[in-house]
């Protein structure tokens, strides 16, 4: 490995630690290798999705674009798409998940409300389960019919985070829970000036978002079975920790305005710790594999041919 080579590694794992503490948390179980290689992965996530969230809207578009073409180049003058290109050859990640991705971020630049649960699963498929199932090559998993279950844990992942950031997400003009789950209409303006009534509505919308979440967690774990022994227990170890922001949400309606939602450390380590001991339990996930056939109603909202092969 180059000098430069060790400073974008070096780079890429600051930005994890410093940006994705949930996720660099879980990723301590994995082996050198596949961490360092979900750091790269990561920093080139974080370094378009910055460029999608930046102000004004739409600032980056021509910047995302060009991205998207040095994508289907397999060139890049950038260090960090160069290193993403890098990491793609590698791993042979498909150039359709890259090009999924980046799509999504350049049609997220702008405003936007959702109407319903199909337009949230499919962009949730376009910003986090593409990213899981990059992660999937990344880790060597072979198996074709592990691949829905990651979609399903990457849109479950996201509907935590949404759940989490509603007023942050307003701020920026964006309202991700669907309008079909809130009980009256909310707008942007409205949650950043403290409407109350508009709060309680989104609140609970995020709470029905959660119940929804919830499912795509069920269907995730049937599938850990399919990943390689070890790396099973950092995705078991992330799911868990992003499942229990949405169970801090729930418990926290009186301070959720006020604060971002955090699990605390001293809840993460007894999760985790419950994790090994279900593990001791219940045995290895691999006793699920086929026992147990995906729903495909989770995934009617996308064309799971892009996934499937």
């Amino acid at each position: 490995m180059s000098k430069l080579s060790h400073h974008r590694l070096d780079q890429a794992k600051a930005s994890f630690i410093a940006n994705a503490k949930t996720f660099a948390l879980a990723a301590k179980f994995l082996p050198k290798e596949r961490y360092e290689a979900v750091a790269r992965l990561y920093a080139f996530c974080r370094q378009l999705d910055d460029l999608a969230d930046a102000a004004p809207a739409g600032v980056n578009h021509s910047g995302l674009i060009r991205i998207r073409e040095e994508i289907c180049s397999g060139t890049s003058q950038d260090p960090g798409i160069s290193d993403m290109l890098c990491l793609q050859r590698d791993f042979e990640i498909p150039t359709t998940l890259l090009l999924d991705f980046v799509d999504a971020l350049i049609e997220d630049q702008y405003p936007r409300a959702l109407a319903d649960m199909d337009e949230l699963v499919r962009f949730a498929y376009g910003v986090a389960s593409t990213v899981g199932l990059m992660m999937c090559h990344v880790f060597g998993v072979r198996d074709p019919k592990a691949l829905p279950f990651a979609v399903d844990l990457g849109v479950a992942m996201q509907m935590s985070n949404i759940a989490r950031d509603i007023l942050e997400d307003a701020e920026r003009n964006r309202i991700y829970v669907p309008a079909n789950l809130l009980p009256t209409p909310v707008d942007c303006d409205g949650l950043v000036r403290g409407d109350k009534a508009q709060r309680a509505s989104a609140y609970q919308g995020a709470l029905k978002l959660l119940a929804i979440a919830d499912e795509y967690y069920a269907s995730a774990a049937l599938g850990y079975g399919y990943l390689p022994r070890t790396v099973r227990q950092a995705i078991k170890v992330a799911a868990r920790l992003y499942q229990a922001i949405g169970e801090k949400v729930e418990r926290s309606e009186a301070t959720y305005w006020q604060q971002r939602t955090v699990v605390s450390s001293e809840r993460k380590c007894l999760l985790i710790a419950e994790l090994f001991l279900q593990r001791m339990r219940n045995g290895s996930s691999t006793l699920l594999i086929n026992k147990f056939a995906h729903r495909a109603q989770l995934h009617q909202a996308l064309d799971s041919r892009r996934f499937s092969a």
